[in-house]
């Protein structure tokens, strides 16, 4: 009887495990076609909106990006529309490549900046304010468009030919100057015990600063100060002269609150804006329909290939520059997220790439980096050494600790007037839990062998002589950061520890202590370069972005559809966030290492 039991339920697992797996089997068939039939579907829907736009006789373009990064992730073949954020994948430049071919193109007649919708760095803000004043040369008109204007979209609106707004008092222009706080946590670290040991060359080196006091240090204040000060007086300049406001009044309305909260029928009266209607009004009064509209990011997507011509495949060109993108935290291993970042391996293959191009005749080097690892800088600052052309840096919204440093790269440098750079120091972090253990009743018993074999010991205090022993290798960090930049920029070491210590400058402000060469956007940077090469007029420019293999893509695929499937509630604040998470990251990954890292970002407009 026992015998035939266990034949019966070997039988029924038997049967249990052919009907899981063709279940299982079932699913992933299921699964499949789901996917195949997404992908059909975003292919088509693309297709469709393509021919939908060939239709279109558009007259208009709505001028809207937001947050568009300087790199950007290149994927095969059929992923190559779809971006980090479901919508196609515009690089900063591929946007100011735009707007050069709307200049040529007939059929726009002009651009409406959705002001609020539109989001942008300072600097970023400043190299588009160059193309918009080509535009206007060029008899495009410019109208500037929203509800809600503030500080961060106001400059763009200023240089508009006409500012829009909703006759509403629900509506509202507010101009209240500049803001900057930040968090302090050393009350909370007493609290559980958690004593954060910062170890810092430079003493305007403000990493960790907000571990280890409850208070802003007067020197970060004091730098931050100078900073907000002159990027407000260019706001206050900007605005005075676009909008033919006297500068003394309005800086007088500004400081005083007079300009805040202001609904758009006193904001008219203050000649802040010029006309109150509703979009379709709007519309009316320029003699267009929403159907001759097209947004910036289509646009681009209609035309990437004209565009992309228009700078790389020009006839008989001279010669090739490649820009290699730089953005993103500095990082010695290579991030597993797919996040956009620096690291050694990938700009190894960005310099492999541009290398292998055609008639290369330089490289400009386009960084846009608060720093990280100390290592990995120098590692990238090296991979630029003895490639055979001259490489030329444009800085962007942020060149500054590990950024600065592997600018020096650069035979000549060169920044815009809000672009953060300098910050020339070493900072370390090393997280200390004894007093939490006495906290909470936990202990712990080591054994060690060799005098410093604790010293990072999270249980173990750090003392005066392994702190003296930490500062001496630091030191030694430091100075080599420092020798490259004076090798580099022809500033004695005696001179420049004047302009180190941590200190951050804006593009404008060093320029007289020669951390740079020049004001100059990317654009002219490119140009300044190849009229160093002679190269003329006709020559190609061939822009280096991170690349992304099939598998991480499928990956992405599979976030978009999840996406669509509105499955992500909390993966999309994940994702959303991932400049937190990958800040985060940096910081775990280089605890107890030296970095050149700058912690804070700065936005004023």
């Amino acid at each position: 009887m026992d015998f035939f039991n266990l034949i019966k339920k070997f039988f029924i697992f038997t049967l249990k495990e052919i009907y899981s797996f063709f279940l299982k089997l079932s699913l992933l068939i299921f699964v499949l076609v789901i996917l195949g039939i997404s992908l059909v579907t975003f292919i088509a829907s693309n297709e469709k909106n393509f021919k939908e736009i060939d239709a279109k006789d558009y007259s208009y373009v709505l001028f809207n990006p937001a947050q568009l990064t300087e790199d950007k992730i290149i994927t095969p073949s059929i992923f190559d529309k779809i971006s980090d954020s479901g919508k196609y994948n515009m690089s900063f430049t591929d946007m100011l490549n735009s707007l050069e071919n709307i200049k040529s193109d007939d059929r726009i007649k002009g651009i409406i900046i959705n002001l609020d919708q539109v989001d942008l760095s300072s600097s970023k803000i400043e190299e588009t304010l160059k193309k918009f004043e080509e535009l206007k040369k060029a008899g495009k008109k410019l109208y500037a468009y929203g509800a809600y204007i503030q500080n961060h979209n106001y400059t763009l609106a200023a240089a508009a030919d006409e500012i829009i707004s909703v006759p509403s008092s629900s509506a509202e222009i507010s101009i209240t100057g500049y803001h900057y706080s930040n968090l302090y946590f050393k009350g909370l670290l007493d609290k559980l015990g958690i004593n954060m040991e910062i170890i810092r060359i430079g003493n305007f080196k403000s990493y960790g600063e907000n571990y280890i006091s409850n208070d802003m240090s007067p020197g970060l204040k004091e730098e931050l100060t100078r900073i907000l000060d002159t990027r407000f007086n260019r706001f206050t300049d900007n605005v005075s002269k676009n909008r033919k406001i006297d500068k003394n009044v309005l800086n007088k309305d500004i400081i005083a609150g007079n300009n805040a909260s202001l609904t758009p029928f006193a904001a008219r009266d203050k000649n802040l804006v010029d006309k109150l209607e509703y979009f379709g009004n709007f519309l009316k009064r320029i003699n267009i329909t929403e159907d001759n509209i097209i947004d910036i990011y289509d646009y681009y997507a209609h035309n990437e290939d004209i565009i992309t011509d228009n700078v790389e495949n020009k006839d008989n060109a001279s010669g090739t520059i490649a820009v290699i993108y730089a953005e993103g935290s500095i990082m010695y291993e290579v991030s597993d997220e797919g996040n956009i970042s620096i690291n050694p391996n990938n700009i190894a293959l960005k310099i492999e790439e541009a290398l292998n191009t055609p008639d290369l005749k330089g490289i400009v080097l386009r960084v846009n980096s608060p720093g990280g690892s100390a290592l990995a800088s120098e590692i990238i600052y090296q991979s630029f050494s003895n490639i055979g052309v001259p490489v030329y840096v444009s800085m962007s919204e942020t060149a500054a600790s590990g950024g600065y440093y592997i600018s020096m790269a650069g035979k000549k440098v060169f920044a815009n007037n809000a672009t953060i750079t300098g910050s020339i120091g070493v900072v370390s972090m090393l997280p200390k839990a004894g007093n939490f253990q006495n906290k909470y009743g936990i202990t712990s018993n080591s054994i060690t062998k060799g005098k410093y074999a604790d010293i990072y010991d999270i249980f173990t205090p750090l003392t005066q002589e392994s702190r003296n022993r930490i500062s001496e290798s630091m030191n030694e960090t430091y100075k080599e950061f420092k020798s490259r930049v004076s090798e580099n920029r022809q500033i004695p070491e005696t001179v420049l520890e004047n302009y180190a210590q941590g200190k951050i400058w804006l593009g404008e402000e060093a320029i007289s202590i020669k951390l740079i060469d020049n004001i100059a956007s990317l654009e002219e940077t490119v140009r300044i370069l190849a009229k160093d090469l002679s190269l003329g007029d006709n020559y190609n420019v061939r822009s280096i972005y991170s690349k992304r293999d099939f598998s991480e893509t499928l990956k992405l695929l599979s976030s978009y559809i999840i996406e669509k499937m509105k499955l992500t509630s909390q993966l999309e604040i994940l994702y959303k966030n991932g400049q937190i998470v990958n800040d985060y990251k940096l910081i775990e990954s280089n605890k107890n290492k030296p970095m050149y890292y700058l912690p804070y970002k700065l936005d004023l407009y």
